[in-house]
């Protein structure tokens, strides 16, 4: 377990650095030209530039980092696993269904989901057959990450506007 659990925070960087290179162009040329569909969630939409969002980005790198590392020094791979499982959820049903459903067309995100949900489900296979949990304990695992996962990017999302004010007031 101690070799793999640094390929989360590897795998997750891999995909976020097509996000953070491609979003903010792909937003601001794509979006209008698809006002016409009505749905909940806009791909990134409340960060208006790419500083701010490379700021969210480097959040959640750092969690990663912090649950790989607790999990490294601790052998306690609860919250890794539920964190794996939550990043391989939100590769599929984010990125290769949600947008790919909704926008019909390439979204920011896409290629490097599909590239790395491969290693990250075969890394989640893997992690199961080495750390034998019980069935209980791999729910609440998954459970747990996936909450957290989820609230934190909740999260992000809501500051998106805080974060390009921050950004900007450093060339006021």
């Amino acid at each position: 377990m101690k070799a793999i659990v640094w390929l989360l925070p590897l795998l997750f960087i891999l995909h976020d650095m097509e996000e953070i290179i491609l979003a903010i162009p792909w937003k601001n040329s794509e979006a209008p030209k698809k006002r016409f569909i009505r749905v909940r969630f806009v791909p990134f939409g409340t960060f208006f530039n790419t500083e701010s969002f490379s700021i969210a980005v480097c959040e959640e790198l750092l969690l990663l980092t912090l649950v790989s590392a607790f999990g490294y020094f601790t052998r306690h791979y609860e919250l890794w696993l539920g964190f794996l499982a939550a990043n391989i959820l939100h590769l599929i049903l984010i990125h290769l269904i949600g947008t790919a459903l909704v926008y019909r067309s390439y979204v920011p995100g896409a290629i490097t989901a599909l590239l790395t949900m491969i290693p990250c489900c075969l890394i989640f296979l893997d992690a199961l057959h080495l750390l034998q949990y019980p069935v209980w304990k791999l729910i609440l695992s998954v459970a747990a990450g996936t909450v957290v996962a989820a609230v934190n990017m909740k999260l992000l999302h809501r500051c998106g506007e805080v974060f390009t004010d921050y950004v900007s007031s450093f060339f006021r």
